[in-house]
């Protein structure tokens, strides 16, 4: 079992501006967390920083500290009432990000306090040295923890550790070219990173293949079609002998057989069915490749609730009287703060329940001209396709490596026909959902991302 942080990178800023506001002696601050937990991982999900106030410490000296009851016991009564973790977060000014003799005799006593206050409930704590060092680590039944992995995510990504896969001479031959490009710290990341790609058609079989050839350590491939003729002139890995076989299990054996190591995982069900869906919290980024906006919805409420950047595309072409008038490719990030899809117009609640209707009862609507878009499936090409997933796949790099720049978008459109790429930032609706900062990070619930699922 690992045990990892997520935090947003604005959130991690304001946890460090916050402790370095006296520079000179520790500070500290509370985390309140929302929880993600499978066989695999604990993974707590930062959502707000509270610092202690400067009536309530007892010492503050630049090694040591002390803080009055009354800030933890509010701590423990607000964290019992949400459902929430609590990491306590405390500086060592101008000093290593590692734990001392007096932080391992003084925090165990505040995470039993804790822990009484809400049996069964993870928390722990995290030290801030210099940035970037930084230590962490959860109080369990038998004693502490490490955590694992230290997410910082938004427009940049940062792992820290980034759990490297050993010294540059480890790394192998096949990746040799990339490492020129990137270096050896980037190739080991890579390797360490568990990804997901929902939908594995002209746009998901590409992505898939370019991270397994990239060196992504972990991919889990997720689709519950089959592989139709038509499918073939534009999936990865296909042949016309494939056709009737499960997509996600010809693009596992695509993808192990190219021998980079990958490790596979497959789950050969839509993620509208809500235990496919809760696979995918094992994941560091999640590529959305389905052209169908119910996957999509899913997809969004998954980066709103569990703090998981997902990179969703898709691909139209206008062809009236099959002659192209235009293509139109899309990328757009899910991220809170970024516009979402319905924030967008990409999808729309009215699109989603005609989706979850039997095919006769979409035939019927869509002769009675309620429901055109489901009528006839939409043209595809393999160029087009492709060429959106390299984008998708080099803005996945440039999260991971900045070799782009600074500037950051939430959205790019591909204007095949006029040859240009046009991108955006959008902050969200006030009157969207995503907007909603009480849905950032909340993690597991009663109800699956609080969303209706099917039995």
């Amino acid at each position: 079992m690992k045990h990892t942080l997520t935090i947003r990178v604005e959130d991690y800023a304001n946890l460090r501006t916050q402790l370095a506001a006296l520079p000179d002696v520790e500070a500290a601050a509370y985390l309140f967390c929302g929880r993600s937990v499978t066989a695999f991982e604990t993974r707590l999900l930062a959502r707000t920083v509270l610092p202690v106030e400067e009536g309530d410490y007892l010492v503050r000296e630049p090694d040591r500290l002390s803080i009055a009851s009354p800030s933890y016991t509010a701590v423990a009564k607000r964290a019992a009432a949400e459902g929430e973790s609590v990491l306590f977060v405390h500086s060592h000014p101008g000093g290593r990000g590692l734990f001392s003799g007096q932080d391992d005799r003084e925090e165990p006593k505040l995470m039993k306090f804790l822990t009484e206050r809400d049996p069964g409930v993870p928390h722990g704590s995290l030290v801030l040295g210099t940035d970037p060092e930084l230590s962490g680590r959860v109080w369990t039944t038998r004693g502490w923890a490490p955590l694992d992995r230290v997410r910082l995510l938004g427009g940049r990504f940062r792992f820290l550790p980034q759990g490297p896969l050993g010294p540059a001479n480890d790394i192998g031959p096949f990746f040799d070219r990339q490492v020129r490009a990137f270096g050896p710290d980037i190739q080991s990341l890579l390797g360490s990173l568990h990804v997901g790609v929902v939908g594995l058609g002209g746009t998901g079989s590409a992505v898939a293949e370019q991270l397994c050839r990239l060196g992504v350590g972990e991919i889990s491939l997720f689709d519950g079609e089959v592989l139709e003729p038509s499918n073939v002139s534009r999936v990865y890995g296909s042949t016309a002998t494939n056709v009737g076989r499960p997509k996600a299990l010809i693009a596992s054996d695509h993808l192990k057989g190219i021998g980079l190591n990958t490790a596979v995982h497959t789950v050969s069900r839509p993620i509208t069915e809500q235990e496919a869906a809760k696979t995918l919290r094992d994941c560091d980024v999640v590529f959305g490749c389905t052209d169908r906006q119910a996957p999509r919805a899913i997809l969004t409420n998954l980066a709103l609730y569990y703090l998981i950047p997902v990179f969703d595309v898709g691909v139209k072409i206008d062809s009236p009287g099959r002659i192209i008038q235009s293509v139109d490719g899309r990328l757009t990030v899910l991220w809170p703060g970024y516009a979402c899809l319905f924030c967008r117009g990409r999808i729309s609640p009215e699109v989603i329940r005609l989706e979850g209707l039997s095919p006769e009862e979409q035939r019927l609507r869509a002769q009675e001209g309620y429901a055109p878009a489901l009528e006839t499936r939409a043209p595809a090409v393999i160029t087009f396709t492709t060429s959106v997933a390299a984008k998708a796949v080099a803005e996945f790099l440039q999260s991971l490596t900045g070799w782009m720049g600074s500037d950051t978008a939430s959205e790019f459109l591909l204007r095949f026909d006029h040859d240009v790429i046009r991108s955006s930032s959008l902050p969200p609706s006030p009157t969207c959902y995503c907007s909603q900062r009480e849905r950032w990070g909340r993690g597991d619930r009663k109800r699956f991302l609080d969303l209706a699922w099917a039995a």
